[in-house]
């Protein structure tokens, strides 16, 4: 039973990004979820956050890192803001300039095959890396929002997201 819920949760994970679109950003049209969507006002004071994903086990496809506002869309829907970049070492630096504060919680993705979504072998563990911030991990599924948000409240703020290939420790 153990083994079947793992794999059930596998699958899950692989929900994790596939949602996402080339351009990161939400589009007008889309429905989401209006209190995790909203723009922030002009007035709101706003810094630059930096995120270091490192653990790259090569550097074939490209890096996607989605910064979410709350928990409707974390991790697997349309990102507040989003980057995509291609991966040409085993760390890379991606910067949100014009960050209003609040709480944020970012998920990544070396997606090897640059299909948008993380791929799964035939048992439906991970082969794209993926990662979230604060380290945070389930062998279960995807951390909640809670476990991998962070308050955002400074100029300058860096984060260090370390990448997983297949199942968290």
């Amino acid at each position: 039973m153990k083994k079947i819920s793992l794999i059930l949760a596998i699958i899950l994970i692989s929900g994790i990004i596939s949602g996402q679109t080339e351009k990161l950003t939400p589009k007008p049209d889309q429905a989401t979820n209006a209190t995790d969507q909203i723009a922030p006002k002009a007035e709101t004071e706003t810094g630059t956050l930096i995120v270091m994903v490192r653990g790259f086990i090569n550097t074939d496809g490209q890096l996607k890192v989605g910064l979410f506002t709350g928990p409707a869309n974390f991790p697997n829907l349309t990102p507040y803001r989003g980057e995509v970049k291609e991966i040409s070492a085993r760390e890379e630096i991606v910067t949100f300039e014009n960050l209003p504060y609040g709480d944020y919680a970012i998920s990544v993705l070396h997606d090897f095959n640059k299909d948008g979504k993380l791929d799964t072998n035939v048992f439906g563990i991970p082969t794209d890396g993926y990662g979230f911030s604060n380290n945070a991990r389930d062998k279960y599924g995807p951390p909640t929002f809670l476990k991998a948000s962070f308050v955002f409240a400074q100029k300058g703020d860096a984060r260090v997201i370390d990448l997983t290939y297949g199942i968290p420790d």
